[in-house]
């Protein structure tokens, strides 16, 4: 109790609560305000029109009648796509060819040009699908229309035309928000970041203030030292996703009472995992290098941006020891498809497998600290004591022979 109510009002009075609950926030009010959007719309292409011709003009009405695609500019001269794309002005470019309204009245094939510039690809996610479909329906239209002037009725027409159907639904993120993704997986690692350097200069600060002897003394103590980072992390999330939900609209139905749960146990595995990678540092501002071997592997390992299935299984086994990978398992689960708790025991699981095996190695460097103590009180014949806390004795001892010799 006296080690928590110390790591309490540490923590109270220090920079790591505006820090935790505030950088997440702003990261989420900004990036949701700017990609509030979801989707890219409009994107600008160019039409090379060669034929210029009613039904070319009639297509290009359609190419820039679709919601992923605007017509920025007609040409009807050949020209270098890299001409064209070279500014980033149009990021496609449709070529009609010389004929094409002669080719459709004598039943035989239009061969279309659609160069797409996939420098950004982001930014042409949908033009290929919005071109697809209206090909498509173009070619549909086409065969009932002469299949009709055979005497064909609309409806065997259309069987004839189109025998298959398919209706297709994007489920949990229909429109491919940013939000979803790439906005939460910076806030989740902006966070992560904060609590780990905090968590892992627990120990060195101890050990600076001439206070870690006193802590070896209750090893649960020293483990309870966590809990004001983890319960602070766990409450920064949470308000950080809930203003991503009202400024950037994301989509996320999980019951925020049931959500606690996962989430605690993931700051609870954080910041562990952060006082085990920090425990050896002379002071607290040497933990921050050591940090980024847990910030970085968690941005680039655990599906922040890439789906984890990608990689090779190596790199999947190694995905699968970051808390943040698994932190994204339930956002994904229960967040956005609504899954209940009850769904997840595994993964509930695997955290508290986690949080054992960093307690066990944290029990392990303690054990070391404390034998380590124990040879250098040996050794110099005063009383059993860590590192920092022998020196001033030392210092005390030397003194002392100096004032006899004297």
């Amino acid at each position: 109790m006296k080690s928590q109510l110390s790591e309490w009002k540490y923590v109270l009075t220090s920079k790591f609560i505006p820090s935790i609950l505030l950088a997440p926030l702003i990261m989420a009010a900004v990036f949701g305000y700017i990609f509030q959007n979801g989707q890219i719309n409009e994107v600008p292409v160019a039409v090379v029109d060669e034929d210029n011709s009613l039904y070319s003009r009639q297509f290009t009405d359609k190419i820039n009648a679709s919601q992923y695609m605007d017509v920025a500019g007609v040409f009807h001269e050949a020209i270098a796509p890299e001409k064209l794309m070279a500014n980033e002005k149009f990021m496609a470019v449709v070529y009609l060819p010389r004929g094409m309204e002669q080719l459709r009245f004598q039943g035989k094939s239009i061969n279309i040009g659609f160069l797409i510039d996939n420098s950004m690809p982001s930014a042409i996610g949908n033009i290929r699908s919005g071109m697809q479909e209206l090909i498509t329906t173009e070619n549909t239209s086409l065969t009932v229309g002469k299949l009709k002037v055979m005497g064909m009725g609309d409806e065997a027409a259309m069987g004839m035309a189109t025998p298959l159907s398919m209706q297709q639904r994007l489920l949990f993120n229909p429109t491919s928000d940013f939000i979803a993704f790439m906005v939460i997986g910076f806030v989740n690692v902006t966070a992560l970041g904060i609590t780990s350097i905090a968590a892992a200069s627990i120990v060195p600060r101890l050990r600076m203030e001439g206070r870690l002897t006193e802590a070896l003394r209750s090893p649960i103590g020293l483990w309870l030292r966590v809990l004001p980072y983890a319960v602070i992390n766990t409450i920064s999330l949470q308000l950080a996703f809930g203003m991503l939900k009202q400024v950037g609209g994301l989509r996320f139905v999980s019951n925020p009472v049931e959500f606690l749960l996962p989430l605690f146990l993931y700051s609870l595995t954080a910041t562990l995992m952060g006082m085990a990678v920090g425990w050896t540092a002379s002071e607290p501002s040497k933990v921050t290098l050591r940090t980024y071997a847990i910030v970085y592997p968690s941005f680039m390992l655990s599906g922040v941006q890439v789906a984890t299935i990608m990689f090779p299984a190596p790199v999947q086994f190694l995905s699968n020891l970051l808390p943040l990978t698994w932190l994204f398992k339930f956002i994904r689960g229960m967040g956005y498809r609504g899954g209940e708790l009850k769904y997840f025991t595994g993964e509930l699981g695997v955290f508290v497998l986690m949080i054992g095996v960093y307690s066990l190695i944290i029990g392990l460097l303690l054990w070391r600290e404390t034998r380590k103590a124990a040879k250098a009180s040996a050794d110099t014949g005063l009383p059993a004591a860590p590192q920092e806390a022998a020196l001033p004795a030392a210092a005390h001892t030397t003194t002392q022979v100096g004032e006899i010799m004297a």
